[in-house]
């Protein structure tokens, strides 16, 4: 089930969509590498989910509004069964070539950001982790936690408001699109915080790392 969205912000979403489907049609995201912020998180929170976990679904992951999918393949590289998230179809099909190229069973789902996690709530679909990097959407924070198992982990990462003013020439501008200081802490206050940072020299970012609580309170 959708939302239903003003004509205006049909045209400006439709107007980025553009410009991000342009960029992926130039192929300046087609051979990136994945982040470190992701690889140190793997190594240090989510290989032991993977290794250690049996419970249902704990071994899936979310890669949300995750472009050409250079995270999405080199977790799958890693061991698990993850799902590709964006509304961009360029970029998708990039992450498509990969994935064929490299034998990985990829699941693909071209939608907004939104649509994907109320529909995977709806169906009561969880992952053993949800990945986001430099998306923000606030009408999707509160909805990451319930998509998530019991014990699974959010990795958030993204641009803060402080990311213009420390001179870093990268970044949305739209204050949409920025966190404000700590943002992600209150909102997922509810959640054990493992992992928390906003970078103050050079450029405004900020990287949560959250579990979800091992069983309902």
């Amino acid at each position: 089930m959708g939302h239903p969205i003003p004509d205006r912000l049909k045209e400006m979403a439709g107007s980025d969509q553009q410009h991000w489907n342009q960029r992926y049609l130039a192929g300046e995201f087609g051979f990136r590498e994945p982040d470190p912020f992701v690889m140190e998180t793997h190594k240090n929170y989510l290989e032991p989910l993977l290794l250690e976990s049996d419970a249902p679904d704990a071994h899936t992951g979310l890669d949300l509004a995750g472009g050409a999918g250079h995270h999405a393949i080199w977790l799958m590289q890693q061991g698990w069964r993850m799902t590709l998230a964006d509304w961009s179809e360029p970029a998708l099909e990039i992450a498509k070539e990969k994935a064929a190229a490299n034998s990985l069973p990829l699941e693909i789902v071209q939608g907004t950001a939104l649509d994907v996690v109320t529909q995977s709530a709806q169906r009561e679909r969880r992952f053993g982790f949800v990945l986001v990097s430099f998306f923000l959407d606030r009408a999707v924070l509160p909805w990451l936690p319930k998509i998530l198992i019991h014990g699974g982990i959010l990795l958030y990462r993204t641009y803060t408001e402080d990311n213009e003013r420390l001179g870093n020439p990268r970044g949305p501008r739209n204050p949409e699109h920025l966190l404000r200081s700590q943002e992600l802490l209150e909102v997922y206050r509810g959640m054990r915080i493992l992992h928390y940072n906003e970078t103050v020299a050079k450029k405004g970012v900020a990287e949560l790392i959250a579990q979800q609580p091992l069983s309902s309170p």
